[in-house]
Order: structure tokens, then C-alpha cells, then sequence
């Protein structure tokens, strides 16, 4: 079993179906599947070698990524999406490390990308010659290379086999409940692994999918209503900004929200905008694929847990020396299942520190409450020490966040000679902030020891091409704040 093998059956079961919803264009699986055999076509042409191919894919959000991205799979190759917001010295760099030996763009991505790609082919020049291809697919054949976002350091990149997709797939429809007659909306980049998951899971299961060119709210909105999407896969920020229309939409739709916490007045607005619509959220990592989730239920007792392990997922808490922690005290998660990756390529030494004896690790850490859910309180490797006492900025960001004048916030460790490090916070108003009545705030929800010491105001953040805040590159920016 691999990820598309049921497409060609779906070729005969439901070719009218609609397989793929682009703005105006509707693209049924009969015509679906007749251009992953053409792709597949054209690339065999361009090798004699009867071994797997590493592929770049260049392309836009477009119908044309999913088939080429399927043609690539289902050949028992390997997909790399590529970029086109990554800098010329990432994509340079990102080229070197994952060595594809076939690049296939389209027009749309050499126009708007920051670099140039030295293209095999383009999607327009499609062979017409048939061949029939020699699969050789597993559930352990790897198929898709993606990259971190490299805030911490150097970019890796991350390789999965099928069985880590085709068993979360299997644990997503368990815990979110949706299937083949839904119609799903994929809301972001196919090139990051949060919407393609979300939009080959659909295709791999003979659902309908919905992708844009790109995110904006009246795209969105109008997506929804005028597809009938009943479930939408979504970052808080992207429904952040739905949750700010007027106007009510009584369509019945399931949103799974995941990439960061989703906070409880953005939960409560997108349930005012849309009054029928029951919305999930789940923790996860390129690395780890689906952790834990949370439902109404959960988040109405826990509102900053992340819910509970995803069927056929041992979560355990442990310390420094990998010790089993009880109930209520914080250590590094770690996570056992069938949906974790294989590892990073050409790097043992870093696929060493994630896959471990005792499971697989992003440096996170967190606690189980009595009930059995999970609390993220930060990462290890942003902890600040402060006169011996360990403290995570993201426990404090949270609080402040929570402030309803505040636009964002981070927290970072300044070297200090009396207490090693100090805390900063650095604030971004929504409009017009008040300093005065944030201290007052802080003083009454955060602990003296986790306190800032000092507040910055600054207009903007560094972002990474995955939308967060690239925290590595704050550290360049604090002499030009605080001056």
C-alpha cells in the first residue's frame, strides 16, 4: 500500500467526482488521474535509470503542483517542493543539500520566485509518448524530502516514507472526523507539508479538495460558501482574520487548526462568524506529524492544553537523563509512532538528537495534567536561565498575548552579570498600546521571577518563510531596538 494507490480505482468508481476546486476551475478524477500519467510520461523520459529520481517542484499553488506531486509518489520517487519566498541563498543552499536529479517549474513560479531554478522541463511541455513505468512501492519507500524553516540555524532536510503519512492519515479521520464525501479546504502554500498533507489525505481518500493561488479573507469566504467546504485546514493567523468578517455564515464546517496555539478570543470570534462550525486543534512538527489534539470539550476545561495523544501515539514526559516524570512536573517530550520521519539527510548527527531510545524529540517541553492532557510550555533550546531559575519565554509570550492591545510579543534572555540573564519583552502594539497598563498586567499574572525586566516597543518581527518569528534573527536586531 502507498499514498495515491487508489487513484486509478477512483479512476473507474467516481470519474466525474471532482477531484481538485482551483478559483473557477474544476478538475474531476477522471482528468486528475489522466495528468499524473502524463507527468509520469514526461519525466521518464528524461531518465534511463530504473531506480527512483529525486524531483523539484517548482510550481505555484496550482492543480498542476498535485499532479506532478502525485506523478513524482506514485513512481516510487521522491517530491521535493521548493519555495519560491526562499532567498537566493537558501534556495542555493537547499539545492546542494537535497541534490534533485530532475527540476520541473512552471512560468508562474520563475516569475515570482527570488531565484532562478535550472529547470529540467516546464509543466507546459508534456511528452506525448506512453510508458509504463516499473513501480517499486512500499510502505517504506520514501517519497517526500521537505526542509525546516532554519530559525534555529542551518536548514535540514526531513525525509518521510509512506507509511508515516498513510498511518496519520488513518488517525486523522479517526480524531477529526471527515472522509471521502467531504469537501476539503487546504489554505496555504502546497510547498509547506501543514496543506499538503491536508490536500493529498483528500485526493489519497477520494475526497474533494479546495486551493487557492493564495490566502486572503474574500478568497476564502468565497471558497467556502460558493464550494460548500465542510472541513478547513487552517494556522491561527489565517483564522484570525476570517473571524473579523460581519457578517454570520451558517455553513456547517469543521476547522483544524494547527502551527501554533490558537487563542480563545480568536476561537470565540471565528464561533461567532461561523455559529454551526466545531473547530479542533493539534500540536505536531514536520518531524513528528500528528502528536496530540484537542476537541470543544477539551478546550472548554483546558483552554491552553493541546489535548491528547492521536490513536497509535505514546506521548512521555522524561528529564535530562531520561527519566519517566509524573503528572503535573515539565520535562522533554517525546513522542513513539509510526508517524515520525526517517530522518534528516546527510545529517546523522541531528536525525541522532530527534529519533531516540526512549522516542522521537523536537526539544519541546511540557507536562500532563491528572486527566491525561498535554501542556506545551516551550522549547528547550529558547530557555532563558535567570539567577539559576530555568524559565520559557513562550509561558510568558502567552500571558501577554492575552493583553487585548497587544499585537505580538517575545520574550529573549539578555546577558546580565548579577543574574546571568535578564528578560526583555518585545511588544507590538495593535494600534495604540499602553505601557503603563501592561506592567500592571504583568505584575498580576506572571510570577516576579518570570517577569520582564524591561519592555520594548518595535514596529515589526522577523519572519521565516513559514510565517513565525524567526527568533534567531531577533538577536541581530536587539542593538537597532534598543538604542
Amino acid at each position: 500500500m502507498y499514498i495515491g494507490d487508489k487513484l486509478t480505482l477512483f479512476l473507474e468508481s467516481q470519474p466525474n467526482k471532482i477531484a481538485i476546486h482551483f478559483e473557477e476551475e474544476a478538475i474531476t478524477y477522471k482528468t486528475f488521474v489522466k495528468n499524473i500519467k502524463r507527468y509520469q510520461d514526461t519525466l521518464l523520459t528524461y531518465t534511463e535509470l530504473n531506480e527512483p529520481q529525486k524531483v523539484a517542484v517548482c510550481l505555484d499553488n496550482e492543480p498542476a503542483f498535485l499532479e506532478l506531486y502525485l506523478a513524482v509518489i506514485t513512481l516510487g520517487w521522491i517530491a521535493i517542493p521548493f519555495d519560491a519566498k526562499w532567498t537566493k541563498r537558501e534556495a542555493e543552499q537547499n539545492i546542494r543539500l537535497a541534490n534533485p536529479d530532475l527540476i520541473v517549474a512552471s512560468k508562474q513560479f520563475k516569475k515570482i520566485a527570488n531565484y532562478d531554478v535550472p529547470a529540467t522541463f516546464m509543466v507546459g511541455d508534456v511528452s506525448e509518448e506512453e510508458f509504463v513505468a516499473d513501480k517499486k512501492v512500499t510502505t517504506d519507500t520514501p517519497f517526500y524530502l521537505g526542509f525546516t524553516s532554519g530559525s534555529t540555524g542551518k536548514a535540514k532536510g526531513f525525509l518521510r516514507n509512506h507509511r508515516s503519512w498513510l498511518a496519520s492519515f488513518d488517525a486523522a479521520e479517526q480524531a477529526f472526523h471527515y472522509g471521502k464525501e467531504d469537501t476539503i479546504l487546504a489554505t496555504g502554500p502546497l510547498c509547506y507539508s501543514l496543506s499538503l498533507f491536508a490536500a493529498v489525505h483528500a485526493l489519497h481518500i477520494g475526497a474533494t479538495v479546495c486551493i487557492m493561488p493564495n490566502f486572503t479573507i474574500e478568497k476564502t469566504i468565497h471558497t467556502i460558501t460558493s464550494r460548500k467546504v465542510s472541513v478547513v485546514h487552517a494556522v491561527p493567523t489565517m483564522l484570525a482574520g476570517l473571524a473579523i468578517q460581519k457578517d454570520q455564515l451558517q455553513n456547517n464546517i469543521t476547522f483544524i487548526s494547527a502551527g501554533a496555539k490558537l487563542s480563545p478570543t480568536v476561537k470565540e470570534n471565528v464561533t461567532n462568524v461561523f455559529p454551526n462550525s466545531y473547530i479542533f486543534e493539534y500540536y505536531g512538527a514536520s518531524e513528528l506529524s500528528l502528536v496530540t489534539y484537542a476537541n470543544k470539550e477539551i478546550l472548554e476545561h483546558y483552554p491552553a492544553s493541546v489535548g491528547r495523544p492521536f490513536s497509535g501515539v505514546t506521548v512521555s514526559i522524561r528529564d535530562d537523563t531520561g527519566n519517566l516524570l509524573p503528572c503535573g512536573e515539565t520535562g522533554q517530550i517525546y513522542i513513539e509512532s509510526d508517524f515520525v520521519f526517517t530522518g534528516y539527510i546527510h545529517n546523522e548527527t541531528e536525525t541522532q538528537k530527534v529519533l531516540t531510545k526512549y522516542g522521537a524529540t523536537t526539544a519541546d517541553l511540557g507536562y500532563f495534567n491528572e486527566d491525561g492532557f498535554l501542556f506545551i510550555v516551550g522549547r528547550k533550546n529558547n530557555m532563558i536561565i535567570r539567577g539559576g531559575q530555568n524559565i520559557y519565554p513562550e509561558e510568558i509570550e502567552k500571558v501577554i498575548k492575552t493583553v487585548p492591545f497587544v499585537k505580538e510579543a517575545i520574550v529573549v534572555g539578555v546577558e546580565d552579570k548579577r543574574w546571568g540573564e535578564q528578560l526583555w519583552a518585545l511588544i507590538q502594539w495593535k494600534d495604540l498600546g499602553d505601557m503603563k497598563q501592561l506592567k500592571i498586567f504583568c505584575r498580576q499574572h506572571i510570577a516576579s521571577y518570570k517577569r520582564p525586566h524591561k519592555y520594548v516597543v518595535v514596529d515589526h518581527f522577523p519572519y521565516t518563510s513559514t510565517g513565525k518569528i524567526d527568533r534567531k534573527n531577533i538577536d541581530t536586531k536587539m542593538e537597532m531596538w534598543t538604542t
